[in-house]
């Protein structure tokens, strides 16, 4: 990770409608609103489709989040780029009429409301396959479509709670600590994307669609790893132990004298490449107290303080340095700051700067999959809440202006 790394100063991405991507000529409703919903059709987006969002008259709440660009909510802007914004009163008769043309016009609807909410809005699945019988439904909600929780409201920091995260991750005070990146909605925005795919590639065999139940607690469990399994099969509970992994030492965070890195030399490979090439005392791979997994397990108080001893005379750049020479893996623990100034990130277009659509520059984070045949493409700046509506109702439903104008009049679009 560089010292000091120049960030473009102007946009190094524009956007270009007539890119096309490895889902060119997919559709997408998108219904959805906050994180897994909104990102799953963005990744869609990305990819390609035809993404058109759907939000009230007075757009989804999370636009009046904080941070802000210039009134406009970055939170929104994140999860809401190639995808044409319109606005639809879904309380009105013909504002259900509209959503129901434009399911018929559908490849996949996307949505993470509470369930039984589509109904409600004249989109019971009775009246989907009579419009649309090959429809791809996916439909996000806190605990799915099934269970005695599915009526119960969900957010991240509940599903955090839940699932066992939030113990996972206390320290040796024992205080559950969240997690701050929303790791249950993006995971389920991930597995929504997946499934969404597989499901194309289903209908490409088969001509068939199908609705798709993704929970965002059952995404989050999916990532915990051997926890769970582990206290029904030998009754163990995570240990809490902070920033030290769980099944290898040396592996924590360690203090330099600007900081902390966090290494990870506990395979038997690195502890033996990390005591000759970096320590220069080989003889301790050797040493009972060291010489296999268990052995350092045991004895973690006293290898730690020897890594301590050792890197707490060292600035984090020179560790780092000596660590990439030798092949183990460590990093500088970066701040927030010094994370978003990653070279790394940058080159891989994982970090963007760009124009909204209204021409405020703005940063936006990269979608990660890099295609050498069919590019990620950035064909729509974030919308604005409605920008695309006249346009969605006379290219894709085929109204006329004097009816646009009325639908505006009567508070329907």
């Amino acid at each position: 990770m560089s010292e000091d790394v120049t960030v473009p100063s102007r946009p190094n991405v524009t956007w270009d409608r007539s890119a096309k991507g490895a889902l060119s000529g997919v559709r997408v409703l998108d219904l959805s609103r906050f994180i897994a919903g909104p990102l799953c059709a963005q990744n869609l987006g990305d990819l390609g489709a035809d993404v058109i969002k759907v939000e009230g008259l007075r757009g989804e709440d999370a636009r009046f989040n904080s941070p802000a660009v210039n009134g406009k909510a970055l939170y929104t802007m994140l999860y809401n780029r190639n995808k044409r914004a319109i606005t639809v009163n879904a309380r009105d008769d013909e504002g259900r009429a509209l959503l129901r043309r434009l399911a018929e016009w559908a490849d996949v609807i996307v949505e993470n409301f509470r369930p039984d909410t589509l109904p409600k809005m004249g989109l019971d699945q009775a009246t989907l396959d009579e419009i649309n019988p090959d429809l791809i439904v996916v439909s996000i909600s806190g605990y799915g479509q099934s269970g005695p929780y599915r009526d119960r409201v969900l957010f991240d920091c509940i599903a955090q709670a839940m699932s066992g995260l939030m113990d996972m991750n206390a320290g040796p005070d024992g205080l559950p600590r969240l997690t701050k990146m929303f790791p249950a909605d993006t995971l389920g925005a991930t597995q929504a994307t997946s499934a969404t795919l597989a499901a194309l590639f289903h209908r490409e065999r088969t001509g068939e669609g199908q609705v798709i139940d993704i929970a965002v607690l059952d995404s989050l469990v999916a990532a915990l790893g051997t926890s769970l399994p582990a206290n029904l099969m030998f009754g163990q509970d995570p240990e809490h132990n902070g920033n030290r992994d769980d099944f290898n030492s040396p592996a924590n965070a360690f203090p330099v004298s600007d900081g902390y890195v966090y290494l990870h030399a506990g395979t038997a490979a690195f502890w033996a490449r990390f005591t000759a090439d970096v320590l220069g005392r080989p003889e301790l791979a050797e040493d009972e107290r060291f010489c296999s997994t268990p052995a350092r397990m045991s004895n973690i108080d006293t290898i730690e303080q020897l890594v301590s001893e050792w890197t707490r005379e060292r600035t984090g750049i020179h560790v780092e340095e000596i660590f990439e020479k030798v092949g183990i893996p460590c990093s500088r623990v970066a701040t927030v700051a010094t994370a978003a100034r990653n070279e790394q990130l940058w080159h891989r277009d994982m970090l963007f700067r760009a124009e909204d659509a209204d021409g405020d520059e703005l940063t936006l984070v990269g979608y990660p999959a890099k295609f050498s045949g069919s590019p990620v493409t950035m064909r729509y700046a974030p919308p604005r809440v409605g920008q695309h509506t006249d346009e969605v109702m006379r290219e894709v439903l085929g109204l006329g202006d004097v009816e646009i104008e009325r639908l505006h009049a009567h508070g329907v679009i």
